[in-house]
């Protein structure tokens, strides 16, 4: 009996002792976790710190700054000197709103995108004419609401006109002025248009047409450019000459902008056009 007993306390303290070197070596592994988790979410730490700083280093500054080249007198250097201004946006009030002139630049380049992706192509399709804007005396209407397109065949489509006759003549010309080389014959109240087949010289037309499209829209910028530049300066009271000068460089510096993106993408459709792509 003895013996047993002293059997069963050698195989308990045994127990014991590996319970307690497993608990250990547990832990032991929470700890060296707890230490490799601290670790990553330091180096994350490091990571997102570097990353907003580069984020804020590439932020643009929200004052605009303008440098404006001003002739001197006499013979230093040449005779040309750099004067910089820098306005905020609440120095330029009364003077410009630089968001409407930024949206008024941009409209005039979104429209002449939306021409080139949709009248100006090789293949000329009837959703090209649905949204056409046609110039009316009582304002701008899509054909679809002046008369209806039909697909006579895969080489002519008919515009009947019936609803609105007096409309025909300014239908014709949106046609004609469309970009989509295409010429309408007049039949009653109705409009045929012949789809050209996509030649080398169809395609040359095209490109030629973007060409005219992109030219109007240079027009319309620079319109928009005088509009603001005789209201800048008529805004003289309360405003130095130099304040004046400085926010009509900041909308032509604007225009300039956009008049560069004008001619990018005329560049890449007609390389598109005439089979550069």
């Amino acid at each position: 009996m003895a013996l047993c007993i002293r059997s069963s306390n050698v195989l308990c303290n045994s127990l014991l002792l590996q319970l307690m070197r497993a608990t250990s070596i547990q832990s032991c592994l929470v700890r060296q976790h707890c230490l490799f988790t601290a670790d990553a979410n330091r180096t994350e730490s490091i990571h997102l710190k570097r990353k907003i700083q580069l984020t804020r280093n590439t932020l643009p500054s929200l004052t605009w700054s303008i440098v404006r080249a001003y002739s001197k007198k006499g013979k230093d250097k040449g005779g040309k000197g750099h004067k910089k201004i820098d306005l905020a946006p609440e120095q330029l009030e009364g003077l410009v709103n630089m968001e409407k002139v930024n949206e008024e630049f941009n409209h005039v380049l979104e429209d002449l995108h939306e021409k080139f992706i949709h009248q100006v192509t090789l293949r000329t399709s009837i959703g090209a004419f649905d949204n056409l804007v046609v110039k009316t005396p009582e304002g701008n209407f899509p054909l679809i609401q002046l008369g209806q397109v039909l697909q006579k065949s895969p080489q002519l489509l008919t515009i009947d006109l019936a609803t609105s006759p007096q409309y025909i003549t300014n239908v014709k010309e949106a046609l004609m002025g469309s970009g989509m080389n295409i010429n309408p014959q007049q039949d009653g109240t109705s409009l045929f248009v012949p789809i050209p087949k996509v030649t080398r010289e169809h395609r040359e037309n095209l490109s030629k047409n973007a060409k005219a499209l992109s030219e109007k829209s240079k027009k319309q910028l620079r319109d928009i450019f005088s509009k603001y530049s005789k209201k800048i300066k008529s805004s003289k009271e309360g405003h130095s000459v130099d304040d004046l000068q400085a926010a009509e460089d900041k909308v032509q510096e604007m225009m300039h902008q956009v008049l560069h993106k004008v001619e990018e993408i005329t560049a890449a459709k007609q390389q598109e056009l005439l089979g550069g792509k």
